[in-house]
């Protein structure tokens, strides 16, 4: 029996093509050209190449040297989150209970901290944090531990990275469960 080989299906294909194209690909592209050019306002656009790359990746330079320091402290921060959160989030998904009413509960105690947008978890620690006001930073200052993130660089480092524990190790604890 001969099949008969109908091409029209890629008519229907083609419109989604174009949403792609334009809503994805052509942002790509223009973010690109402007990476190249430089601006000195009025809407003037100066050619530059790949100008402004080397100068970010050449160690030499101020800038350079900035992104390359910035960047070692975001993988090193990336490195310490990662040692934290993964095995944490595997503890406490082999430590939830397998059925009856208390996996529900479980479950959504793990997602509360998930639904909490991330801008909005900078300002919650951002407050609680806080030695006047915030209960962590006052009750730390209570117990005798200089604690103040805004001036102690080590003190907002370990905030951040608390911070981030609290905010995503929920999702590592979920993933695993759902593993499991």
């Amino acid at each position: 029996m001969d099949k008969t080989v109908n091409q029209k299906a890629w008519f229907l294909v083609l419109p989604v093509f174009l949403v792609v194209a334009f809503s994805a690909v052509l942002p790509l592209m223009t973010v690109v050209n402007y990476s190249m050019q430089d601006t000195f306002g009025n809407n003037q656009f100066f050619w530059n190449g790949v100008g402004w790359f080397k100068e970010l990746l050449d160690p030499s330079t101020d800038l350079g040297g900035r992104f390359l320091a910035s960047l070692g402290r975001n993988l090193f921060f990336s490195l310490v989150i990662l040692a934290i959160e993964v095995p944490l989030g595997i503890v406490v998904a082999l430590s939830m209970p397998r059925e009856g009413w208390t996996v529900a509960a479980c479950l959504v105690i793990l997602a509360l901290p998930l639904l909490i947008p991330w801008n909005v978890v900078g300002t919650i620690w951002q407050i609680f944090g806080r030695p006047d006001i915030g209960l962590l930073g006052y009750t730390l200052n209570a117990m005798g531990i200089d604690y103040n993130y805004v001036s102690n660089d080590v003190d907002a480092w370990v905030t951040v990275i608390v911070m981030d524990v609290w905010h995503w190790t929920s999702l590592v604890a979920l993933l695993c469960y759902a593993g499991l």
